[in-house]
């Protein structure tokens, strides 16, 4: 079994460094170029079930990058963490890992 993780495509949160928690949120321009950029890449892989946050930012990436329309699953599990006060507010460090460019 392989498991294939990808981050929901960049916000306008993101690009400011801040918090978004839950807060539902599209992607912007760039994430949706990231996710087409993506797509490329997943259209070749045998995947047989995707998993997403049911976050509007996450199922948006996911419609982009699911160009095999594979089964998915929605589950709170995987929610973006809640920032509680944080949330909205900008973050003093950001750390992030890109999977695919």
């Amino acid at each position: 079994m392989k498991l294939y993780v990808i981050r929901h495509g960049n916000t306008d949160s993101n690009a400011l460094n801040v918090l978004n928690g839950k807060l539902d949120e599209d992607i912007n321009g760039k994430g949706i170029n990231q996710a087409l950029e993506a797509a490329k890449i997943v259209k070749d892989l045998d995947i047989d079930l995707i998993i997403c946050s049911p976050l509007l930012r996450a199922r948006h990436t996911c419609n982009i990058v699911n160009v095999n329309n594979i089964e998915v699953i929605y589950d709170k599990r995987i929610e973006e963490r809640d920032w509680g006060t944080l949330t909205n507010t900008v973050a003093i460090m950001n750390i992030g890992i890109t999977i695919l460019k």
